[in-house]
């Protein structure tokens, strides 16, 4: 799959962002009104600030790592990033919320879920026992009326507790901001059914809603674009979905000249990479960014708990 980022830059031992946007004007001083949303998975690091009173997305910096870092090399790059950061370690920030990207996740149904039981939850659904190495972690997702039940490696919550010592700090799977941002979309678009195609490399997490009402949800890996296509319009039938009767929506690590994109269009007629979730307002610069690839980041905001 391609993909327009470079590859992450080192000078000396400083690491400098594939996509930086940040407002002139943002200061120490604006931190308080902010919230810090992180994104975190096995090869990328991205977070963006928002404003609380204007719902405005001040700030926003993309890394992206060698895939064959082993963890303590990977968790190594994150502390020069954040040591070096001016803002990024300040213990003033509104609230901090994080969206980790993990491939062990579940939803289970409120009136189910005892929270004790999550682990056990977790190893039904995928089948094996969360590693020694990972955190077992649960969150409520009002919108859906649903847990989400989801693994971290306790290294990078350690971190990111450590990192934030004063100041509370909330959890989701990346599947959460993007049902969400799914859900918000069935207003933007003024749409009946939604599907949501969210890329990364080797992985892709497909989300289902009808009249606002989260119908399907699943993370799969895929190893070629038409391996990839026959999972999206199996799961499609198996929801009884029509390609021609839904709108299609691509966000994420994709671009209009990839193989993917243009296996699936074949297919399914309404296609359209996605837009930046009209419930923000960007500062300058923002319109330099492809507005598919952060719907995760941005939704995370969005995420109520």
């Amino acid at each position: 799959m391609s993909t327009d980022l470079p590859i992450l830059e080192t000078v000396g031992k400083s690491l400098l962002p594939t996509v930086k946007v940040a407002d002139p004007d943002f200061d120490i001083k604006s931190i308080a009104q902010c919230t810090l949303c992180i994104e975190i998975d096995e090869s990328r690091f991205r977070f963006c600030f928002v404003q609380a009173n204007s719902m405005r997305c001040l700030w926003l910096e993309d890394y992206a790592f060698d895939t064959f870092l082993n963890e303590e090399e990977y968790l190594d790059k994150l502390k020069i990033i954040a040591d070096e950061h001016p803002f990024l370690t300040s213990d003033q920030w509104k609230d901090v919320r994080v969206s980790v990207n993990t491939h062990d996740f579940t939803l289970i149904p409120t009136a189910l879920f005892r929270r004790e039981y999550a682990g056990e939850y977790l190893q039904l659904a995928t089948g094996s026992e969360a590693l020694d190495k990972n955190r077992v972690m649960s969150h409520l997702l009002p919108y859906v009326n649903a847990h989400t039940i989801f693994t971290i490696p306790t290294q990078w919550s350690d971190w990111l507790l450590g990192l934030f010592p004063l100041q509370h700090i909330e959890f989701y799977h990346l599947s959460s901001p993007m049902i969400i941002g799914t859900i918000v979309s069935h207003s933007e678009y003024r749409e009946q059914k939604l599907v949501t195609i969210h890329m990364e490399e080797n992985y892709f997490t497909l989300i289902y809603s009808d009249d606002k009402k989260l119908k399907f949800c699943n993370r799969f890996q895929y190893q070629s674009p038409l391996e990839l296509t026959y999972l999206v319009l199996f799961s499609m039938n198996q929801l009884e979905v029509l390609p021609d009767e839904i709108k299609a929506k691509l966000y994420g690590e994709i671009t209009p000249f990839s193989d993917v994109y243009i296996e699936l269009a074949k297919f399914l007629p309404s296609l359209q990479f996605g837009n930046n979730p009209t419930t923000l307002a960007y500062t300058n610069g923002f319109e330099d960014i492809p507005e598919h690839r952060y719907f995760g980041l941005l939704n995370t905001y969005l995420v109520q708990s």
